[in-house]
């Protein structure tokens, strides 16, 4: 029993993506031409780039005839091609190419990473909405909510940007939209287009304490020393 357990394991196995495990039916192919990819897939590994009908057929349990007709479709899917290329002795040999099903794969995952952007954008809009509403304490009307999207759409504003505006809104207590506007505004004219940047000229800002002392100072500047001559009275 182990002998036969360690032939089977001996005589090798085959690496199939997980991707395409999960999205064979998404790609066009059913459970048939799956089937006949893995046996393609295993002859293949074993150096037989181009497997007999036959054996194609005995392995999956099909008649010659619905293996053809298997083998048509996957081509009319664009999904498999027979193509020639040279062996070692110069000679002509077919073999089954499945180029044109990885390109599917690769477009397939594009468009999965493109819907996973999007959900997370739309996310993260309705994110800053909802902080908006938090912090002004009452809903947005449409004109607002308007506004808002014009600077993510139109201007082109960041999330983390607006949320630093709305951050700024909040400490002078201006709970309105106008005032984020000309914060906004007054940062794009400034060349801030980044958090970082935006977040360096904020701390670079003279404090209110700073401000004082600096007014204290320039008083202690002003003051006028009278040009009297002191003399000693007799």
């Amino acid at each position: 029993m182990q002998d036969l357990l360690l032939s089977l394991l001996e005589d090798g196995s085959i690496s199939i993506a997980n991707f395409l495990l999960d999205n064979y039916a998404k790609l066009g192919m059913t459970n048939d031409e799956f089937l006949l990819y893995l046996q393609i897939k295993k002859e293949q590994s074993r150096g037989n780039s181009f497997p007999q009908m036959d054996k194609l057929a005995d392995s999956l349990g099909m008649t010659s005839q619905n293996l053809f007709s298997t083998i048509q479709a996957l081509q009319d899917k664009k999904i498999l091609e027979i193509k020639q290329r040279k062996d070692d002795q110069g000679r002509l040999t077919d073999f089954y190419d499945f180029s044109l099903l990885y390109q599917k794969m690769i477009a397939l995952f594009d468009n999965k990473v493109e819907e996973t952007e999007k959900v997370a954008t739309a996310k993260q809009e309705n994110n800053i909405y909802d902080q908006i509403q938090i912090e002004f304490g009452r809903p947005l009307s449409p004109i607002e909510i308007e506004t808002i999207s014009q600077w993510i759409d139109t201007d082109h504003f960041s999330y983390d940007l607006i949320r630093l505006a709305l951050k700024e809104a909040v400490l002078n207590q201006a709970y309105n939209l106008k005032y984020m506007d000309r914060i906004l505004l007054n940062w794009q004219q400034r060349h801030l287009t980044t958090p970082a940047q935006v977040e360096n000229s904020l701390n670079s800002r003279p404090t209110s304490q700073d401000t004082s002392s600096s007014n204290k100072d320039n008083q202690k500047k002003h003051i006028q020393i009278p040009l009297v001559k002191l003399t000693k009275d007799n």
